[in-house]
């Protein structure tokens, strides 16, 4: 959970365009004054017939879903399909770090932590016009627990609902009314209300479960602004049907939320027990998309052909190689766009990037020989080319925007390179150093330039690696997440929400984490930490756990990279958030 000692500024702002009741930002305006003053400049040339606005935003995203289940979801790109499609709970707002509901009006913890109650927005309904209401709530927090507790199954959701000993979080349910859901936990869990924010816990309906409810979901029915037409099951060089995901708006779901936008921002059942600790959190529901303004269609193009982000976007949308969005764009990137007369927008960093080590490597299962590789990393080097000027180098394995970084410890120059290389028996033998193909992601936009500086500074301390690249959907990622990479790899993790148990969790603990740690308590501590009321306390134990982990090198956290995306000249509003949560509803074009 963020820091109460971040000011609201602090704990994250609304980038680019805002919405709701914000009004423009000072960029908006400056950019809206440039306008007018070109057009005052061309005054005298008759106007043209009005054009009507374009219905259809096309987006470039990596590999298509393996998957189409949110619980089972864990690459970026696929997350941010299936959240237009089965959004979560709720979501968190970018200018104050507070809960906005998405489905529900209001989310409250009791005193002692071990209460939930869910109140959903009335009149909800799943693409397939059936109602969401607490019943169907409670099918899917059924499911999200016995996925979470099914350890033959790696799940997006593994960390949030079991611990590591996979013992169930969730004792029982009661729904004193048709759109509220009491979740009674076995022990106290003080973050859970932001975890309602992780998009693995995307709600969908009941009636597309499969006969073993914790088997995916093929064809996922949800109350989000868009339902799936057709999913792209390949990447191809152009825009075409075989590497195209098309959603659809749902015209009711506008309906229902200007139904709901006059709904008290906390209205509870007569029979609510009123009594929340600080932890909990209520929640108003996201202000409605102007009408006819959302896109229609939405298109996100799977492609693998190598063409410029700057030729995408600056050709006429309706050819083949035109989008009107691509993301990660790399720093040289942008000075192509910035020529182009495109715009970019940059998020506020909520990610890391790790340099990972097998244990189980005759060298690197050494920790003089993880220090040797670490203290001849010089992370400066590898942002002039390929990273926006806020990127950062991190402290831990968490953003420093959750405030729970510890004071690094000495882990340089210790002691002389070669005197840590001598104590690892290491005489230059050649270590693989892995990196993703065919991918973009907000925290890595450019995986080989990253990996080849790294295997550049580290040849002049006379330590060797070869470059390893793997395809991402098909090699890397299914690696990664069975802890199978051997040697060296360069991986990096999104925060979903502002608490530092995701990303610490999702490495270190559950049943299927993503390092080998040698610390065998990291899980149990950081299953106590959930339990701990005091936020403060809670942050500190968080640090301590950090601070342990760095001084035992499990993995490097190299640096805590800031995101950019750039637009065509149609797009004119986008709301971006640095959790990554951004509904396309909200995109206007021209």
């Amino acid at each position: 959970m963020q820091s109460n000692t971040h000011s609201r500024g602090d704990r994250g702002r609304q980038s680019g365009e805002n919405f709701g009741n914000t009004g423009p930002s000072r960029r908006t305006v400056l950019g809206w004054g440039l306008m007018t003053l070109m057009a005052a400049g061309c005054a005298r040339v008759p106007a043209a017939p009005a054009k009507p606005n374009r219905t259809e935003l096309t987006l470039i995203a990596s590999a298509p879903p393996s998957v189409w289940d949110p619980a089972f979801i864990h690459d970026v790109s696929g997350q941010r399909i299936l959240q237009q499609v089965c959004p979560p709970l709720v979501s968190i707002d970018s200018n104050n770090g507070n809960l906005t509901g998405i489905l529900a009006t209001s989310v409250t913890l009791s005193d002692d932590g071990t209460q939930l109650r869910i109140t959903l927005a009335k009149g909800l309904t799943f693409s397939d016009g059936t109602k969401l209401d607490a019943d169907a709530l409670k099918a899917n927090f059924e499911r999200w627990q016995n996925i979470a507790t099914t350890t033959s199954k790696p799940s997006a959701i593994d960390t949030l609902l079991a611990d590591s000993a996979s013992h169930p979080l969730i004792e029982r349910y009661e729904t004193p009314a048709h759109n509220v859901l009491d979740v009674h936990f076995t022990r106290a869990c003080f973050s859970f209300p932001d975890a309602l924010a992780h998009p693995g816990l995307g709600v969908l309906s009941p009636a597309s479960f499969r006969a073993n409810a914790t088997d995916p979901v093929t064809e996922p029915l949800g109350a989000g602004a868009y339902r799936i037409e057709s999913k792209a099951t390949t990447t191809a060089a152009q825009r075409e049907a075989k590497n195209t995901t098309t959603l659809k708006l749902r015209p009711k779901f506008i309906d229902e939320r200007v139904t709901n936008s006059s709904e008290s921002a906390s209205a509870t059942s007569p029979e609510a027990d009123t009594s929340t600790s600080e932890a909990s959190t209520s929640s108003t529901l996201r202000a409605v998309p102007e009408k006819d303004q959302a896109p229609r269609t939405v298109s996100f193009i799977h492609t693998s052909a190598k063409i410029s982000p700057a030729e995408w976007l600056a050709s006429d949308h309706d050819s083949a190689t035109h989008t009107d969005i691509v993301d990660a764009i790399a720093i040289k990137e942008q000075k192509e766009i910035a020529q182009a007369g495109l715009r970019t927008l940059h998020r506020d960093p909520h990610s890391v990037v790790y340099l990972g080590f097998n244990h189980d490597d005759e060298h690197l299962r050494h920790l003089a020989m993880r220090q040797a590789i670490v203290q001849n990393i010089d992370e400066r080097q590898m942002l002039k080319d390929h990273y926006p000027e806020s990127t950062l180098s991190a402290n831990g394995f968490t953003p420093a925007s959750l405030g729970v970084q510890p004071e690094r410890p000495v882990l340089r120059e210790e002691k002389p390179t070669e005197e840590l290389l001598e104590a690892a028996d290491y005489t230059g033998q050649s270590i693989p150093l892995a990196y993703p193909t065919r991918v973009r992601l907000p925290y890595m936009p450019r995986p080989e330039a990253t990996a080849q500086n790294i295997r550049e500074q580290l040849a002049k301390a006379n330590i060797t690696t070869h470059l390893k690249p793997m395809r991402w959907d098909t090699e890397f990622l299914p690696a990664l997440l069975k802890g199978e990479h051997s040697g060296l790899w360069i991986f990096g993790l999104h925060g979903l929400y502002r608490s530092p148990h995701d990303m610490l969790a999702r490495l270190f603990s559950g049943a299927h984490p993503l390092c080998n740690a040698r610390l065998t308590d990291i899980p149990q501590r950081l299953d106590a930490a959930l339990g701990i009321e005091s936020p403060t306390e809670r942050r500190e134990t968080y640090k301590r756990i950090q601070k342990d982990l760095l001084t035992d090198l499990p993995l490097y956290p190299l640096i805590l990279p800031a995101s950019t995306i750039a637009l065509s000249r149609d797009v004119t509003s986008y709301l971006l958030s640095p959790y990554l949560e951004e509904p396309l509803e909200y995109v206007t074009l021209k």
